[in-house]
């Protein structure tokens, strides 16, 4: 799909490590909501552990979705990181400002099932404070993509809400 504004920018990840979040910010109508989303990204995932998070931003950016990311991401991608994160304008607007989770793995399909939790998605929502939680374990390989995934499939909003966080 030709994008409205071009070809996007390459993405440079070289000084990015597999403890940082990558969040490409591409709705640029309410810097209030970024704020919040800014503030939920600070929120360490566990005692003493730190927070950290790359963005990439600019008018190129502006409007892309999530086949146009994948597609300006560096080809070795998948092997440091198993997600990024885009702040598109349904994070914008939406209750808690939650970003979209998008898999680097090409291989990832859809597994759908009646029984919620037990499905997950190559694409889900997740709360910006729950961002640091999910890729300090992909980091430590203490859990998978798909497990943040199926708990979002779980949620009644498919919003991944964070296992560390009080209900």
């Amino acid at each position: 799909m030709a994008s409205l504004h071009g070809r996007r920018p390459a993405v440079d990840l070289e000084q990015v490590t597999e403890w940082d979040a990558v969040v490409i910010r591409t709705d640029y109508s309410d810097d209030g909501a970024w704020q919040k989303v800014a503030a939920g990204l600070r929120q360490p995932w566990a005692e003493g552990a730190e927070s950290s998070w790359h963005v990439v931003e600019g008018a190129g950016w502006a409007g892309a979705d999530a086949d146009e990311v994948l597609a300006a991401l560096p080809d070795h991608v998948s092997d440091l990181h198993d997600v990024v994160f885009l702040a598109d304008a349904d994070t914008m607007y939406g209750e808690q400002n939650p970003l979209l989770a998008v898999s680097t793995d090409p291989d990832m399909r859809d597994e759908d099932h009646e029984i919620p939790g037990l499905g997950f998605t190559s694409r889900f929502r997740i709360l910006p404070t729950a961002v640091a939680e999910m890729v300090g374990n992909l980091a430590i390989a203490n859990m998978d993509y798909e497990d943040f995934s199926s708990s979002a499939h779980g949620d009644p909003q498919r919003v991944h809400r964070g296992f560390l966080t009080p209900e």
